[in-house]
């Protein structure tokens, strides 16, 4: 948990805001709204208080699933875990409405603001299966018809295979019904193409649609994420290192200076209030966060569709090779550099007449104006100061939806999304009457599909682009000519192309073929597993090599001394395959024969006790404050608290401070060492594991010894392992399900610092 807490202070929001007042926000919705004052950067980074949020409940049925989208896919060895998408479920025990929420750019189904959404609406009464964005790595790699995400008809159409896919899997378990469809930021313009797509198809006939924190041009919006960290950080490439370090020491001196246990709950709005970052600080920061998502993303669809943009063209990356290197060029492309040189050309390939102006249009609300200005089931929520808008946008907005738009004065860009007032308007908006004409033409109430195989692709997806199967046709002009023009004129020579592209690398082990541009077109996608392993392979040097970007000697903040790396990730992929098939499996069935009472009793006792831990090690390193709030907690607990069952420290504001051996003796100064990957235990050090194994040993004297464990094996295992599934139970991190390829480097680096930060706290 604490180490999904320091990923927030690189990746602390997905998308930002710009500070402009709306006039004609009335007063009594400024009197109804009380969303503190802060400017648009700060909302977006410190999000809601703790105080002003929804009461939403603490633990519902959420279940996760994997859905096979295309039928015997195969994945690049190095994306082994993305070959199934993941979503989740939360189901209400007897009919409902069921709503879609699509994440918002580059953000997984299980994001922290997908979550405020899935509970507030499952508390409404709604059943809820939350979707990742088809910006995230995931939905890229297994569900993606190109893979190079971006294109906002062509990822909808593959949201809405997903969703049709998802419903045939659960529709003889759930009582649905009405549809409902909502997203926030990107997935709220997907949102609007997929109601687009539903009007055409006709297979779910979404009662509402509410669109959160749009943008209405993706590229104007990706343009002013990009600058945000250009602008605010001159000599970004050069002068990043040392920007990161003061950041993270202003974040470490509010820590040290709080009583906080990690970096959620109110910590981010204490340190703004505290520290009172610069706009430029702020926003850099949420100009990283987004140059990473986008990293995440650039190099997903270049290894899937071995595009040679980031990774040599032809080279098969293994699961123990280091990617270090590749996410250090991968985090200085911008999102227009990935437009012009990767996405534009992918396109111009499919669509040979498209030019990059249209294809910029057809990136835009703008495209769906018609429809969206006479689709009454469509509502609009956004902020006056959200600046992924550009000028005249919130106006252009104003315009097309008119009544059906609700603007807040601030918030920013979705930093008020767990607000009470937000969440009471969004549950009211789906639970409100529709129009009367909104079911017109409408002759079932939802699908009924018998058959998943009219869904999913037979062949591999990325060999499906040129499909004039899978575009939609418009009798509209909100989509371009272009698009809708050349699909059957083109089909023949397209897909006469991809044949020619395949064979040119199955069948041959020569550069033959090198003077045919629709074979060598360095654009020209091929799906990584289709790769000849060869020794006569030509691999073909990227069109961003590493030796451009990584220099002998240049400091990187990502770096971490990690000398037995291919060990370490090989043992890292086995504690992520031993955790989804033993750990995991095990913890669930915990807690489903389990009721939650006993398992907050269960949580409480086995912390009581790990405080004797703290509270020694608080005494070896002189920390006469801690010691004396950690001798309290025990006190506390195990006498009012009925032995520790019951954790009445807490709620008087005794929170608990973890020490251990590790940080004992980084205290007194002895280095870490290099980085290791401990099997089942995960991230550690040479430092820490030594103290892993020291606190182990003085366990056995101060708790196993007293009770008498140490005479029984049976009992001491028991115990040991259920102690286990707690601190399994109680960790909401999941391998893999962070969003990038480069999740390794990700976590080596957060629990170094997090180490760092525990030791000088």
């Amino acid at each position: 948990m604490k180490l999904m807490g320091m990923r927030r202070i690189i990746q602390l929001s997905l998308t930002v805001l710009i500070a402009w007042t709306l006039s004609g926000v009335s007063h009594a919705q400024e009197v109804l709204y009380d969303y503190p004052d802060l400017n648009p950067y700060a909302a977006t980074v410190a999000e809601t208080p703790i105080a002003l949020r929804a009461e939403l409940p603490k633990n519902i049925p959420v279940k996760d699933f994997e859905l096979r989208v295309f039928l015997d896919h195969k994945v690049p060895n190095v994306l082994w875990y993305d070959e199934k998408m993941r979503y989740s479920l939360v189901t209400q025990k007897g009919p409902a409405p069921l709503i879609f929420v699509i994440a918002g750019t580059g953000a997984g189904y299980n994001s922290e603001k997908m979550t405020v959404l899935q509970h507030a609406l499952y508390q409404a009464g709604f059943h809820v299966l939350s979707l990742s964005s088809p910006t995230h790595p995931n939905f890229i790699v297994s569900a993606s018809s190109t893979g190079v995400p971006g294109h906002l008809l062509e990822d909808s159409q593959d949201l809405y295979r997903v969703m049709r896919l998802a419903w045939l899997e659960h529709q003889s378990d759930i009582q649905v019904t009405d549809f409902h469809l909502t997203g926030y930021s990107l997935g709220a313009a997907q949102a609007a193409f997929v109601s687009k797509l539903d009007e055409e198809q006709g297979d779910f006939h979404f009662k509402k649609v509410l669109m959160i924190n749009p943008p209405v041009s993706l590229y104007t919006s990706t343009s002013i994420l990009d600058d945000m960290l250009a602008k605010n950080i001159p000599g970004v490439a050069d002068t990043f290192p040392e920007f990161f370090d003061k950041v993270f020491h202003a974040f470490s001196e509010v820590y040290r200076k709080g009583d906080f246990v990690d970096f959620s709950g109110d910590f981010l709005y204490t340190a703004y209030q505290d520290r009172e970052p610069a706009d430029e600080v702020l926003a850099a920061l949420i100009g990283t966060s987004f140059r990473l998502s986008s990293a995440n993303m650039i190099f997903t669809s270049d290894v899937l569709t071995n595009s040679g943009y980031i990774k040599p063209k032809n080279l098969v990356l293994s699961t123990n090779d280091s990617l270090t290197d590749y996410y250090k060029v991968s985090a200085r492309v911008t999102f227009l550099d990935y437009f012009r040189e990767m996405f534009y050309p992918f396109f111009k390939i499919k669509y040979p007449d498209i030019t990059e102006q249209s294809l910029i249009e057809n990136l835009s609300l703008d495209s769906l104006e018609d429809y969206l200005k006479h689709a009454t089931k469509i509502g609009l929520l956004h902020n006056a100061d959200d600046f992924i808008l550009g000028e005249g946008d919130l106006d252009y907005l104003l315009s097309v939806f008119g009544s059906r738009a609700n603007i807040y004065p601030r918030g920013g860009h979705c930093g008020n999304l767990a607000h009470h007032a937000t969440l009471a308007y969004i549950v009211e908006y789906f639970n409100n009457p529709i129009f009367p004409n909104i079911l017109k033409n409408n002759p079932k109430p939802f699908p009924a599909f018998t058959s998943s195989e009219s869904l999913r692709v037979k062949e591999q997806p990325l060999m499906q682009w040129a499909s004039v199967d899978n575009v939609t046709h418009s009798n509209n002009n909100e989509i371009s000519p272009d698009l809708r023009n050349q699909l059957n004129q083109q089909s023949l020579s397209l897909k006469q192309r991809i044949q020619e592209s395949q064979d040119s690398l199955e069948g041959t082990t020569t550069m033959a073929a090198a003077s045919v541009p629709a074979r060598t077109d360095p654009t020209f996608p091929v799906p990584s597993d289709k790769i000849p392993v060869a020794e006569t392979v030509i691999i073909e040097p990227a069109r961003r090599p590493i030796q451009d970007v990584v220099q002998p000697g240049e400091r990187y903040v990502i770096d971490v001394y990690d000398p037995i790396e291919g060990f370490n990730r090989s043992m890292y992929k086995f504690n992520a395959k031993f955790d989804e098939h033993v750990f995991l499996p095990v913890v669930e069935g915990y807690e489903a024969v389990m009721p939650d009472f006993f398992e907050d009793r269960l949580s409480n006792f086995f912390s009581n006790i790990a405080d004797l831990r703290n509270l020694l090690h608080s005494i070896l390193q002189l920390k006469g404050e801690v010691t004396l709030n950690t001798l309290s907690r025990i006190l506390i607990n195990s006498t009012f608290g009925l032995g520790g069952f019951f954790d009445h420290a807490t709620p008087l504001g005794i929170h608990q401070q973890t020490e251990d051996f590790g940080q004992t003796l980084g205290y007194y100064g002895l280095n870490p060492g290099p980085y290791l990957v401990l099997p089942i235990f995960g991230p550690s050090s040479i430092r820490d594991t030594t103290g892993l194994l020291a606190d182990a040993a003085a366990r056995y004297f101060y708790l196993y010894t007293p009770v008498n464990f140490d005479d029984h094996i049976d009992r001491s295992s028991a115990a040991t392992l259920l102690w286990a599934v707690d601190i399994r139970h109680n960790l909401r991190f999941r391998y893999y399900q962070t969003g990038s390829p480069f999740e390794y480097d990700l976590v080596r680096f957060l629990y170094t610092k997090k180490r760092q930060l525990e030791i000088e706290k």
